[in-house]
């Protein structure tokens, strides 16, 4: 039988041990939300200079996130590369700007089959601040 001691330990036990997991989650998730709003940047970008400085931001974020909660692949990282580098591209052309983005989620729902927690994590958050430019 536990007594309510027991159960307050117990309880207390199970907060140190999901607590840092759960705050590595809330942090890749916010990590990976950066890149998505940095990816939202080359889209908006109003000279070939912004967008530049742009990827720029988009390659930081993208190295802090595969550095600290995912494991992209080099050839993951070159298709995302890519695909961000032709956004940069079509700067102006609404249509082509979509498309790139739609390719660009695509590519990163197939990198999500193979991450743990943390890199899901990571990856809603890049959803989430692709989110903010889908409407722009």
């Amino acid at each position: 039988m536990f007594t309510t001691r027991r159960l307050a330990a117990l309880a207390l036990a199970a907060g140190l041990v999901l607590a840092p997991a759960c705050a590595k989650k809330y942090a890749a998730e916010k990590d990976g939300k950066d890149v998505g709003q940095a990816i939202c940047d080359v889209k908006n970008a109003d000279s070939k200079q912004a967008a530049a400085d742009a990827l720029a931001q988009v390659e930081k974020h993208l190295d802090d996130v595969t550095e600290n909660y995912a494991s992209f692949t080099a050839e993951d990282r070159a298709d995302i590369r890519e695909q961000v580098s032709d956004l940069a591209k079509h700067q102006g052309n609404d249509l082509q700007a979509q498309q790139d983005l739609t390719v660009i989620r695509r590519s990163l729902e197939n990198i999500r089959q193979d991450l743990g927690d943390a890199g899901k994590a990571a990856l809603d958050g890049f959803f989430e601040g692709l989110d903010d430019c889908a409407g722009d």
